[in-house]
């Protein structure tokens, strides 16, 4: 992961290297260029501290998907900042697996998965995801009705075709990220590159580019933050400066008991960091920490209002 140089974002520069530390494929590299961060601004180890006492508050990462491993150690932020031996190794996403009736394959809302398709492809599925893949003699096809998909093609002569909606790509090997949220849909190349069916000409999709589709809208190609893009797969959400009605939409996505706004003045407020999903309430105390909002929970839900704090 890399992290530019911007001294007026060191809070959420500190939020990344918080969930970087903390990810279970951590590298040696990582660890180094976390020390040259906190020498390049003398600041930089206070920013750090405050931003890990809201971690530790919060839960860090205490929350994890469905179908748990034992417990790993947690990575303490004494034991980050004074450099001496292994940092603690967290225990990664546990990700259940399923057999798959006439090849569809599905999770429930909170569930993330890994599976390995039949022509040696491997797919993640997000929370509340389901496809459909069929492999034939003349080419391969992924149908993705809702959720969110990370695909990565194996090397294979025949064509790989993905169906999103009325929408067709195709690809020959790479890795994409897809979402279908109803009729708005999404597809990034992290990998490769794809084409995308289109009234006029056909699109061409290269690597860091994402298009996102949807009914009666026109077709609109970006370069996304690919870190904060795949973020879901270690079951985090990377928000840089979102409203909170935007963040909260997000994280509802993986719990039953969602997060609602319960005030329109807390709806504009802008949020940035990387949180753990399926924790709410963990994510509503954190917003309380940082931004001029109360929250009230009950077991329906938890609401969120603003305050006169500035």
């Amino acid at each position: 992961m890399i992290f530019r140089d911007e001294p007026d974002h060191a809070h959420r520069q500190a939020g990344e290297w918080l969930a970087r530390l903390h990810a279970d494929d951590r590298t040696p590299d990582d660890e180094a260029a976390f020390r040259q961060w906190l020498d390049r601004d003398p600041s930089h180890g206070a920013v750090f501290e405050r931003a890990s006492a809201i971690w530790d508050a919060v839960g860090g990462l205490r929350t994890q998907p469905p179908v748990t491993e034992p417990d790993a150690p947690r990575l303490s932020r004494r034991m980050v900042l004074a450099g001496g031996g292994a940092l603690a190794v967290v225990g990664a996403s546990t990700l259940g697996w399923r057999e798959a009736y006439a090849g569809v394959y599905r999770t429930g809302i909170g569930e993330q998965r890994r599976l390995t398709l039949d022509d040696g492809s491997r797919v993640m599925l997000d929370t509340d995801t389901r496809i459909r893949f069929r492999a034939g003699s003349d080419a391969r096809t992924l149908s993705l009705s809702a959720g969110r998909v990370d695909l990565d093609i194996a090397s294979d002569p025949r064509p790989f075709l993905i169906e999103l909606g009325t929408r067709r790509i195709a690809a020959q090997s790479g890795r994409l990220d897809m979402r279908r949220d109803g009729e708005a849909m999404a597809l990034t190349a992290i990998r490769g590159s794809a084409r995308i069916e289109a009234a006029g000409a056909p699109v061409a999709l290269s690597t860091g580019h994402r298009i996102a589709m949807g009914a009666g809208q026109p077709d609109r190609i970006d370069r996304p933050e690919i870190d904060d893009l795949i973020a879901w797969q270690s079951g985090r959400l990377a928000f840089r400066d979102e409203t909170l009605t935007d963040a909260v939409a997000e994280m509802n996505r993986y719990t039953t008991r969602p997060l609602v706004i319960a005030d329109p003045r807390a709806a504009q407020l802008r949020v940035s960091g990387v949180y753990r999903v399926g924790d709410p309430e963990a994510f509503a105390r954190s917003l309380a920490l940082l931004l001029p909002v109360r929250v009230a929970a009950d077991s329906e839900a938890i609401r969120i209002s603003a305050t006169d704090r500035k």
